[in-house]
């Protein structure tokens, strides 16, 4: 026995520890592969959410970016709460993080180009909702002042009736009493003629012509049409804008009045 087990160049003792580390290497690299192993399946069981949310187009949206980095920081708590942590659990969380930086980008710069177009898009809605607004306010306007014209013309129409009734009806009191002066001065300048005062007659001849030709005056005097010819011409000289339109209303009546006057 002592002759078998003599080492005294310790070439047995130095064989047993080059085992040994190579076995412990070994040992630590089967460790680290099962450890790989495990942290990855439980990295792609955890990350399953985000990955689908990223190919369902999720994050490709305006404000995209804060959304998917709100999802990877859940993923990322929840795969710190993982058990029976490992040497390589951060090396395997970090390649997958590595992994993921161009989808990153990409989410990003889809992030800006949705939110500028989104800008650009709600800048020309309130450009179009502004011109509405603007043509809304200008038909409102319009509505109102084609309201106070009818209002006014109404009103001007009731007072051209009134207006045409007194002149009527004075022109007719003045022709009446012309004509009841006529009558008289006719039947003097008659009663002249019978009882032979030619000469007293001959006077009244001059009177008489004058009440007739102011019958004839009265008959042809200012009528209501004249009166709205002036008040049209008036209007539209000096009314701007719309209210030219009144003008030319009162000048549209008064072109019927004389029409209607016309004897047929």
């Amino acid at each position: 026995m002592e002759r078998s087990f003599k080492d005294d160049k310790r070439m047995f003792q130095k064989k047993l520890v080059d085992i040994m580390e190579k076995t412990k290497d070994s040992f630590m690299i089967q460790n680290e592969e099962a450890s790989v192993k495990y942290y990855e399946a439980e990295l792609k069981q955890l990350s399953e959410s985000l990955m689908k949310s990223i190919s369902g187009g999720t994050f490709f949206v305006p404000g995209g970016h804060s959304l998917y980095l709100e999802a990877r920081n859940k993923f990322k708590q929840d795969y710190k709460l993982v058990p029976r942590k490992g040497v390589k659990a951060n090396q395997v969380l970090q390649s997958f993080l590595q992994s993921q930086a161009g989808v990153e980008e990409a989410i990003l710069q889809a992030d800006q180009a949705l939110t500028d177009a989104d800008k650009a898009m709600a800048a020309e809605c309130a450009k179009k909702d502004a011109a509405k607004r603007e043509q809304e306010l200008l038909r409102e306007k319009q509505n109102e002042e084609e309201q106070k014209m009818e209002v006014q013309e109404r009103s001007f129409k009731e007072n051209l009736a009134q207006v045409q009734e007194k002149m009527d009806r004075e022109r007719e009191n003045l022709r009446r009493e012309q004509e009841t002066m006529l009558e008289h001065k006719l039947k003097m300048q008659k009663e002249l003629l019978t009882e032979g005062s030619k000469k007293e007659a001959e006077a009244l001849s001059k009177e008489i012509d004058q009440l007739k030709e102011g019958i004839q005056t009265t008959e042809k005097s200012f009528n209501i049409s004249d009166v709205l010819d002036m008040m049209s011409m008036a209007l539209i000289a000096v009314l701007p804008g719309a209210y030219k339109v009144l003008g030319m209303g009162l000048k549209l009546i008064s072109d019927r009045k004389k029409g209607a006057e016309k004897p047929y």
